[in-house]
């Protein structure tokens, strides 16, 4: 999957793309597709989200299926799971943006374990994108820097449990990401802090050079027992970044 900046520059350009790619395929309609495809019912809608001033506007993924599929409801005979069509193919250009590397294909998360560090991570990430304390956009930090200790954002999940995150400047663009569950002061911003931090303590990398994603590794991961089920059951889309590859050394 990729994704794309609620833009009028990348979406044109992006709009265009689909129109040599949809040669039998209404302008009107492609313009509905690729707003469903962005989590849209309609275009309108997204019209009117876009809204402040560009650099501070959102991403959102591109979902290929949905697009597809939203088009078969106009008439056209299109397979929504064709293999072959996918925004990601044209990552880099028309303003999209790469959501996960070819490292990704081979991560699933298939424990409980695994899938709540996925959800700890993605809510964290949602919520400082939320707080604006950051865009995906290469460098594009607004949070006071610390040296690099960490900047603490509090937060809620979805299941109402209290969160705290820290994020740093991790060189490269990357974002260094802690996120830790009824948080005890500001241990969250250390890398080995563990249950110090909370009674879950999660950590991350945010890629946002080469594309955004998160870096999965689960080796710092604690969760007492009581949340693990919580977390790994939560529903939590990523708000514009992909939610897995392999850990940049």
């Amino acid at each position: 999957m990729a994704a794309i900046s609620l833009c009028e520059a990348p979406l044109a350009h992006l709009k265009k793309r689909l129109m040599d790619e949809f040669v039998e395929v209404k302008s009107s309609h492609l313009t509905e597709a690729l707003a469903s495809s962005m989590g849209f019912r309609t275009h309108a809608a997204l019209k009117a989200a876009m809204t402040g001033p560009e650099e501070d506007r959102p991403f959102y993924l591109l979902d290929p299926e949905q697009f597809l599929t939203r088009l078969t409801q106009f008439g056209y005979p299109l397979d929504p799971k064709d293999p072959e069509f996918d925004f990601d193919l044209w990552h880099d250009q028309y303003g999209v943006t790469k959501t996960m590397p070819t490292s990704g294909y081979d991560i699933e998360y298939k424990t409980p374990r695994e899938r709540a560090w996925r959800n700890l991570m993605v809510c964290g990430v949602n919520a400082a994108l939320e707080q604006k304390l950051f865009t995906l956009r290469p460098g594009d930090d607004r949070f006071d820097d610390n040296m690099r200790s960490g900047h603490l954002f509090d937060f809620v999940l979805p299941n109402g449990l209290p969160a705290r995150g820290s994020i740093a400047d991790a060189g490269f663009d990357e974002l260094a990401v802690h996120v830790a569950v009824n948080p005890k002061g500001d241990r969250v911003r250390y890398f080995e802090a563990g249950f110090t931090a909370g009674d879950v303590f999660g950590t991350t990398w945010l890629e946002r050079r080469n594309g955004a994603w998160l870096q999965s590794t689960t080796n710092g991961f604690r969760c007492r027992k009581p949340f693990l089920e919580q977390l790994a059951e939560l529903d939590v889309k990523p708000q514009g970044f992909g939610d897995r590859g392999k850990l940049i050394m």
